[in-house]
């Protein structure tokens, strides 16, 4: 079954039912499921976006919206409090939810939600491309770091969990930081997948203290990370560099110079704790490497 019918297999009937209905060779190239108040429900594909016909009203109404979110959030919206915090929420199978409303604010920090106005499904597929032959073979030998960058939709996460997988097989031992459980999913009855064999993986754990507790007690000799976001991220990559663990992480953006903008980092600096940057073709050919800069 295509990953678009696990994706929504938690809407309401309402709306699951007409979307069930998209004919199945379109609904293999939906990569995203818009559901606004007020507003159609809008699906993504590789060559455009299209409305849902057929969905009970032109519209998407706000009561509507907040019920698609409670069966989205297993009708059990505090179990995702952590996630909320952060804009979003991670489905079975890691197809993450991204949410926009009104937050309660406890200074900068978001605490909650007030009502919901978006949600945004990311349907997260399985990417078959491989990395081009000279990446594989400098990843599976000692390297010093690989970031991967693309723009949302390019598969990176995706292409991450192959890279995991490949590693695994290669005998490396490899932790995951999974901080939006998609990598590899997990919910308190183990993995949506199997996990290769030499890989741990850290499920909902912030970024830099996964990296930390990873190097404390699993002895990862490749530590794998998505979307990398600042400088302090960065700077959890280099203290694990320096004791001569590997990384491979992901990046938003289309170009090298948005890894040093992100990073607050030259690159020079980039280069002690990476070896190179792989550029992602983009939606329409996700997981696709275009590019391969070495640093």
């Amino acid at each position: 079954m295509d990953e678009y019918y696990t994706a929504i297999r938690r809407l309401p009937g309402f709306l699951r039912r007409p979307l069930e209905e998209v004919p199945p060779r379109q609904a293999q190239t939906v990569h995203e499921i818009h559901l606004r108040s007020g507003r159609p429900v809008v699906l993504t594909c590789a060559d455009g976006q299209f409305c849902l016909p057929g969905q009970g009203g032109p519209t998407l109404t706000h009561a509507q919206l907040q019920e698609c979110f409670y069966s989205l959030c297993d009708h059990s919206v505090h179990s995702y409090e952590q996630q909320l915090a952060r804009g979003f929420i991670t489905l079975p199978g890691g197809h993450r939810v991204g949410v926009a409303g009104l937050f309660r604010l406890q200074g900068q920090a978001m605490m909650g939600l007030s009502a919901v106005t978006s949600l945004n499904i990311r349907v997260a597929r399985t990417v078959t491309s491989e990395l081009p032959a000279s990446l594989r073979d400098h990843i599976l030998g000692p390297f010093r770091g690989l970031v991967l960058v693309g723009p949302p939709g390019s598969g990176k996460t995706t292409l991450l969990r192959g890279v995991s997988a490949l590693l695994s097989r290669a005998g490396k031992k490899v932790s995951v930081v999974d901080e939006r459980m998609e990598i590899w999913p997990c919910g308190t009855s183990g993995f949506a997948a199997p996990v290769p064999l030499h890989c741990d993986v850290l499920s909902g754990c912030d970024k830099q203290e996964g990296i930390l507790s990873a190097l404390r007690s699993l002895g990862p000799q490749v530590i794998l990370c998505d979307e990398l976001g600042d400088a302090e991220d960065f700077s959890a990559v280099c203290a694990g560099s320096k004791g001569g663990v590997s990384f491979v992480c992901t990046v938003h953006g289309d170009a090298v110079e948005a890894v040093e903008q992100r990073f607050c980092a030259t690159r020079e600096q980039l280069a002690k704790s990476f070896s190179c940057i792989g550029l992602l073709a983009g939606a329409s050919h996700p997981g696709v490497i275009k590019q391969v800069c070495w640093l």
